[in-house]
């Protein structure tokens, strides 16, 4: 089951990443944040879902959990931070917020989770007599 909720987790991300690139024209003339923020944000976010969709399938061991959660508690702080600031505030550039949070995280968890899903180096046990 841990497997599929990591999986699972991964293809959202995939999705708000490919989402971030196909809409990119349209996002940089209504989110108020420079296009080469929302570039990389994307491409980091595609990289992490990447990562975490090969450790979902390759190990989805249950010591990645805590990554995940710190992770996407993040996501979840840095999201309502930045609607808070558009509609209380009406803060422009509200955005860059949630994109600054993804540039940094994102990468993180990518290679938290690419070495997560190397297979371990089989192990000898060298004998003693």
């Amino acid at each position: 089951m841990l497997r599929f909720g990591f999986v699972a987790d991964g293809v959202w991300k995939a999705l708000v990443g490919a989402a971030m690139l196909a809409l990119l024209p349209w996002l940089i003339s209504s989110a108020d944040a420079p296009g080469w923020l929302l570039g990389l944000t994307a491409v980091a976010v595609l990289a992490s879902a990447a990562a975490e969709i090969a450790f979902g399938i390759h190990s989805g061991a249950g010591s990645h959990t805590k990554y995940l959660v710190a992770y996407d508690a993040g996501w979840v702080l840095a999201s309502v931070a930045s609607v808070l600031l558009i509609t209380a505030l009406g803060a422009t550039g509200a955005w860059t917020l949630w994109l600054c949070y993804q540039l940094a995280a994102a990468p993180v968890a990518a290679v938290v989770f690419a070495r997560g899903a190397r297979p371990e180096p089989s192990r000898r046990t060298i004998r003693q007599h």
